[in-house]
């Protein structure tokens, strides 16, 4: 008595044809070409030979049939299509056994069942994976086009109202200028992040080299000093040992000043915002601890999704600076997280790769 797996085997071309019989004007166009319509299905059927062969129960091969999804997006098929051909497969081989006068057990329908399910995942997971980042990185790639563009006409602008104002032509203390004035640099703030936001959720290839934890801190000290002396805040700096980050430092620098200025903001008037760094293990940890009283344990989780803001009335804002700094540490392949003293405030935690971790 022939088995299955004897007449799959010897009759893999008539298994393909049935197939392409199956498909044939519904699933695909009539003009393309063979030998981009059957690609991995022939490793599918030799999947299914293989695992009729054996009693245990065998591992889909994943690669051919995530390459099968892979592809079959390039090719511009459906979701619904990718998962039909498989369904196709089954009918086909199903047919040519028929005609080959093969008996069919139970057992072999659930093989080729159990295989045609796996397939049907690791092809439409992967599908589904390339398709969703592809569409991020086109949303990502027109959201930083209509940001840039935005920024030529609205530096001319406040390049414009500078001019005026250096010239006397507008009246001093005059509010509808001050007004103005803050509308366009609050938009110039928001266009910045969302460059910065654009830049670091794309993909990019980071520009990393080694600069001393020691100079990133003490930049940010000096770049958030306004804020602090405005509200009266101290910002102390403390530093064990001499980390070398290999980074991106334009990323990290931006991420740190993000951090500190939203720690001033939300300390207490006259309060004091801690900048420590140090090394644990291989990776260099950056704490910022403000003091803004501590936060709900709700709110914990949401302080960096992009436009949240927990406390609108402190400072105005777009709720983007905690969302920057965790795509650029998230890029670096580091963490940030934070943790909650109840009545006492918030300590920002980062962890970062030192040129000791790539070494390693």
């Amino acid at each position: 008595m022939q088995h299955l797996s004897d007449v799959l085997s010897s009759r893999q071309a008539e298994v393909m044809q049935a197939w392409l019989d199956e498909v044939r004007g519904t699933l695909h166009p009539e003009a393309m070409p063979r030998v981009e319509l059957v690609d991995h299905l022939p490793d599918f059927v030799r999947n299914v030979i293989a695992s009729l062969r054996h009693a245990e129960a065998i591992e889909e091969e994943d690669t051919a049939a995530e390459e099968h999804g892979s592809q079959r997006l390039a090719l511009g098929f459906s979701l619904d299509s990718v998962v039909r051909e498989y369904g196709a497969m089954r009918t086909a081989i199903m047919r040519v056994a028929t005609e080959a006068g093969v008996v069919i057990t139970t057992r072999d329908y659930q093989v080729v069942f159990d295989c045609v399910i796996n397939g049907i995942a690791g092809a439409v997971s992967e599908y589904s994976r390339q398709r969703d980042a592809e569409m991020q990185r086109q949303a990502t790639e027109h959201f930083a086009f209509v940001a840039h563009e935005l920024r030529n006409p609205l530096g001319s602008a406040i390049l414009a109202l500078t001019s005026l104002e250096a010239r006397g032509t507008l009246p001093a203390g005059d509010r509808a200028a001050a007004a103005l004035d803050r509308g366009l640099r609050s938009m110039q703030d928001l266009i910045d992040h969302s460059l910065r936001l654009a830049r670091v959720g794309s993909g990019v290839d980071l520009r990393c080299e080694p600069v001393m934890l020691r100079a990133l801190l003490e930049e940010t000290e000096s770049a958030v000093a306004a804020n602090a002396e405005e509200k009266q805040i101290k910002v102390e700096v403390k530093l064990e040992g001499e980390p070398e980050l290999l980074v991106d430092v334009r990323l990290v620098r931006s991420a740190l000043s993000n951090l500190v200025r939203n720690a001033i903001k939300f300390t207490h008037p006259a309060g004091t915002v801690s900048l420590r760094g140090k090394m644990v293990g291989t990776h260099a940890s950056i704490e910022i601890e403000d003091g803004c009283g501590g936060l709900p344990e709700t709110d914990l989780d949401k302080v960096f999704s992009p436009f949240v803001q927990l406390d609108p009335g402190k400072g105005g804002g777009f709720g983007l600076g905690l969302a920057i700094a965790r795509q650029a540490v998230d890029a670096h392949g580091g963490s940030l997280r934070v943790q909650n003293l109840p009545e006492r405030g918030c300590i920002f935690v980062l962890e970062l790769p030192t040129t000791t971790a790539i070494a390693d």
